[in-house]
């Protein structure tokens, strides 16, 4: 499994996090996978990233198809490439939540399975000098682009629980992961097992899964900051809480979404408890992380972006763990 650095930490710029790409590089570290939530747009932090490193790969997991076309976005991984020397960049396409698409772009949230599946298949059309895509969630006509991709582009897709991992298998080159542990890990790829199968083709061979990682002798705070300012927001939230109750945490799941319907914040951060804490999350010395990503490696993940929430340990933490 290759080690990765996830350019995600809150509260650093674009040139902090390009910045902190160049370090990991130095490192040892070959991968840089971003997101795209809150924090700067991933098309400019993936060219920053470029400039600032001589070998590594970028990936960002993932876009919303909602929020751009797939004439966008085509458009917009061919720029990236441009600047990338050869180098591979990963497109990592996901349906993302109801919060996301609709209340902060205010678009229409639906129909998850058909639109991510025909994002893909539209944005390939396009990477392959197809000039018309119609499908019945988005369409393109008469366009071609005019730029050429000077590296790979490939098309990862981001999933959950069943049905989104298996258009994963259906149609990407690679499947990214979030907030499971390697237990769940062999029934998420399963699925996507299933519908390579379906669809008659391979499985995809890259599994990214995106850890939250801290290397600490001192648990105890790690906990309480996770579960106060990422787990809390992130588990309260319709798609993560029922992918939480489908892992087995069904009475944590049900505890959270009671607080958060009654806007207790404090009694959302009490209901999650340390075992999903510690399930959900890497915290421990470097013994114990590393042993937790032999875990992930050993469920089929083949490249674990290291996430750390802390910007005061991200640079300490990647040095411990580097390749």
């Amino acid at each position: 499994m290759e080690l990765a650095v996830s350019a995600t930490t809150p509260g650093l710029s674009v040139p902090d996090l390009a910045g902190l790409c160049e370090f990991a590089e130095e490192l040892g570290y070959r991968q840089a996978w971003e997101a795209e939530v809150a924090g700067p747009d991933p098309f400019v932090l993936a060219t920053a990233i470029a400039a600032r490193t001589k070998r590594m790969e970028v990936g960002v997991a993932a876009i919303p198809v909602y929020t751009r076309s797939p004439t966008a976005l085509a458009t917009a991984a061919l720029s990236v490439s441009n600047v990338m020397g050869g180098r591979t960049f990963r497109l990592g396409l996901g349906s993302s939540s109801e919060v996301i698409v609709s209340q902060w772009h205010g678009l229409e949230w639906g129909n998850h399975l058909q639109r991510v599946t025909e994002t893909v298949e539209a944005i390939r059309s396009i990477l392959n000098g197809v000039n018309e895509y119609v499908g019945e969630t988005v369409a393109t006509r008469r366009f071609r682009a005019a730029i050429a991709a000077q590296g790979p582009i490939e098309i990862w897709v981001a999933g959950l629980r069943p049905r989104m991992l298996a258009v994963a298998g259906a149609v990407a080159d690679g499947v990214c992961l979030n907030l499971m542990p390697p237990r769940v890990v062999r029934q998420q790829l399963a699925a996507v097992a299933e519908g390579a199968t379906q669809n008659g083709r391979p499985a995809p061979k890259g599994v990214m899964a995106r850890l939250q990682v801290m290397v600490t002798d001192d648990p105890a705070p790690v906990r309480q900051m996770l579960r106060s300012d990422f787990l809390g927001p992130y588990l309260a939230q319709p798609v993560y809480n029922r992918f939480l109750a489908w892992m087995g945490y069904e009475e944590e799941a049900a505890a959270i979404a009671d607080a958060w319907s009654r806007r207790d914040r404090e009694g959302l951060v009490a209901s999650i408890s340390d075992r999903v804490v510690d399930d959900l999350a890497l915290i421990g010395n470097r013994a114990a992380v590393r042993g937790k990503l032999d875990e992930f490696a050993a469920a089929g993940v083949t490249v674990a972006a290291i996430s750390v929430l802390s910007g005061d340990a991200v640079e300490d933490t990647l040095r411990s763990l580097a390749p």
